[in-house]
């Protein structure tokens, strides 16, 4: 397999929202199996395409590469393919090849995806300002004269007709995120339902009032849905308080908070405290 063939999978990885370490040989002293330069993809599912040597040392790797896709965090490994004068810094290994090599694991992340259920006022301006933040987006609303790919040419699906069948057409990944701004009681309990069940692996927001959100949040512990790993993961009402009123400062006040919380830079309030008070 060569390298293009390699890079043309991880872009293959990356369109289907799935991250990807890429392996490269970045050093190497005395005898190895390849030479620096030798590239290897490793996938969340344990699948390399490629190699740097094979054997022990391409296990280990992947191992590795595993770990920092979990972490999503680049590192560096080094190895003594020998089993005596081992360097500090190195791991040791049964191969004897002799030489010493070193890998660089990167970790390549695909762009951040919006699901958005809700393509009316409010959600035009979410739309809008996720495509200028470089997200993903995909559009789903029973109105097909709102959504369409004239109000959303940029979008990468705009779905209508029955929301939750349309969602179901979705696969959902881990760099999904979802905002719910339909705006119809029933419509958005049953989509914020639909999420949970189904392996959303993201965070939800949910355009609604502290009422409606202990309202939607009670309805679904009284149906026996699990809401447990979603505690800090569902947030309504929706937006920072910066005293939004306009459709377009709505969509600021989401946004400043969805940035917030997927950069880290503030603790988001479970809204599942909410069922405590």
């Amino acid at each position: 397999m060569n390298n293009r063939d390699i890079l043309f999978k991880a872009v293959e990885e990356l369109d289907k929202g799935r991250p990807v370490a890429l392996v490269t040989l970045v050093n190497k002293e005395g005898s190895g199996p390849r030479g620096l330069g030798s590239l290897m993809i490793v996938t969340i599912d344990g699948l390399k395409y490629g190699t740097i040597g094979g054997g022990e040392f391409e296990a280990f790797v992947i191992k590795e590469s595993l770990s920092a896709l979990k972490e999503g965090k680049p590192r560096r490994v080094k190895m003594a393919l020998r089993r005596e004068n081992i360097p500090p810094d190195a791991m040791p290994t049964n191969m004897l090849c002799g030489g010493v090599v070193e890998v660089f694991i990167n970790v390549l992340k695909p762009k951040p995806r919006l699901i958005l259920v809700g393509a009316g006022h409010v959600g035009k301006p979410i739309a809008d300002i996720g495509n200028i933040l470089g997200f993903r987006v995909v559009v789903v609303d029973k109105d097909p004269g709102l959504a369409n790919k004239d109000r959303y040419p940029y979008a990468e699906a705009v779905k209508s007709g029955s929301i939750i069948d349309e969602l179901k057409t979705i696969e959902f990944t881990e760099n999904d995120i979802a905002v719910i701004a339909f705006g119809e009681v029933e419509t958005d309990y049953q989509v914020l339902k639909h999420l949970v069940s189904n392996g959303f692996k993201g965070h939800i927001w949910a355009l609604c009032s502290r009422n409606r959100a202990k309202w939607m949040l009670d309805r679904l512990v009284s149906e026996g849905v699990d809401v447990s790993s979603f505690r800090e993961r569902i947030h309504m009402p929706a937006g920072l308080n910066i005293e939004a009123e306009t459709p377009e400062e709505i969509a600021v006040s989401i946004w400043s908070e969805i940035i917030c919380v997927l950069k880290s830079c503030r603790k988001p309030v479970p809204s599942l405290s909410i069922l405590d008070n």
